[in-house]
């Protein structure tokens, strides 16, 4: 049985609809999957600790300048006990630098610096 070329287009017409739709539903659970996955991956939480010295090196500039500004600074030094999470340095050099005179203690903010040292000391105000 022979068919005519009439026929034969149809259905390989019919094959390719059936297969280019096929094509495109496989894919789209593949990069759905891989968005997914993509999404995850970001919002894994990074380590993003400083160390000691990159932190006291930041504190220290920052005294320096408000103290350079207000004439004074507080008569008691600022103590960082392990390397602190960027977030926590980084508020604690901007409240210093950005805080009004007369410049006699350090900001609350600094606190935030020690959540992981002490448990008592997360400030719900100054979370990130």
């Amino acid at each position: 049985m022979i068919k005519n070329k009439a026929e034969v287009k149809p259905e390989n017409s019919m094959q390719t609809r059936l297969m280019t739709s096929f094509h495109r539903r496989g894919t789209r659970p593949l990069l759905l999957c891989a968005l997914l996955i993509a999404l995850v991956w970001q919002c894994v939480p990074q380590d993003t600790r400083v160390s000691l010295d990159e932190a006291y090196s930041e504190i220290a500039v920052a005294i320096g300048e408000r103290a350079k500004r207000c004439g004074q600074e507080p008569a008691y030094p600022l103590i960082i006990l392990q390397e602190p999470t960027e977030y926590g340095l980084r508020l604690c050099s901007l409240l210093i630098l950005e805080g009004d005179c007369p410049f006699h203690d350090y900001p609350i903010g600094c606190v935030e610096m020690y959540t992981d040292t002490c448990d008592g000391c997360d400030l719900p105000l100054f979370d990130p």
